[in-house]
């Protein structure tokens, strides 16, 4: 698959990259570990995920398929969104957290923490679920106003960076609350939804800067009364983001080969 240097860093990273915010919807470690497997051999080079996903669920599968392979692509997590009550250690811990969450929302609502502290924490326990001693891209999950103007968190960014734990940091959320932080020195690489309906992220681009990480696209078609096709979406992402990565997610695996085809012949 063809690969972009990220504007603003020198990461090169695939065309595509491959979201796990719901890779624990298959029923089997096994079963993820070939999702991944077959996004890796298409050419996918770049994994998002998140100590939220899955209840940490979804960093430990990656660990697991590229631990050993950690050469071969880049890994953004996230942090400031926690998981309640902690992380799943396999998939009976989390159906039982999902279960719990049905019945009351203080099992399954986000729990919130800017604090270095808890980042720090944050950041050393992703690094054990991924098996890798640095992340390519650590992301302000979903960030608030006053998170994106935090002097102490870029110092500590920083730090992580010449210790060499980290290679860009940045942030992940809707366009519309990043708009204002673009020039800001925790913006350095900004991940935002967006669509080809509702444009969102026009927001950054009419701020002059290009984009960098775009997600979004398939979910909002599939929330319209007349979905587009997934081949037809992903052609016009790829228009919208012609200088960065569209962050994508799917749990079968010959989607995977046909969604890579389209990416492949784009003259983006």
């Amino acid at each position: 698959m063809k690969r972009v240097v990220l504007p603003g860093t020198d990461l090169a990273i695939s065309r595509l990259s491959f979201g796990t915010a719901s890779l624990h919807h298959l029923p089997s470690s096994r079963r993820r570990l070939d999702l991944l497997a077959v996004a890796r051999d298409r050419g996918f080079t770049h994994f998002d995920t998140a100590p939220s996903y899955a209840f940490g669920l979804a960093e430990l599968e990656l660990g697991r398929a590229f631990g050993k392979k950690r050469g071969e692509v880049t890994i953004a997590t996230k942090f400031g969104l926690y998981s309640p009550a902690g992380s799943a250690s396999g998939t009976p811990s989390l159906w039982l957290r999902k279960g719990l969450g049905k019945l009351s929302p203080r099992f399954s609502r986000p729990l919130v923490d800017w604090s270095v502290a808890r980042a720090a924490t944050s950041l050393r326990e992703s690094l054990e679920r991924l098996r890798t001693d640095y992340v390519d891209i650590l992301f302000l999950h979903e960030p608030s106003a006053e998170a994106m103007r935090s002097d102490e968190l870029l110092r500590w960014l920083e730090g992580e960076k010449k210790q060499g734990t980290i290679r860009a940091w940045g942030a992940s959320g809707e366009a519309s609350g990043l708009r204002t932080s673009v020039a800001h020195p925790l913006a350095m690489v900004l991940q935002v939804r967006d669509s080809t309906t509702r444009f969102e992220a026009d927001e950054i681009l009419q701020t002059g800067r290009p984009l960098q990480l775009t997600f979004g696209y398939l979910s909002a078609s599939a929330s319209q009364l007349a979905p587009a096709s997934a081949v037809t979406v992903l052609e016009a992402a790829l228009l919208r983001n012609r200088t960065g990565s569209i962050v994508m997610s799917t749990r079968r695996p010959e989607h995977i080969a046909e969604l890579t085809t389209v990416a492949d012949r784009s003259p983006a």
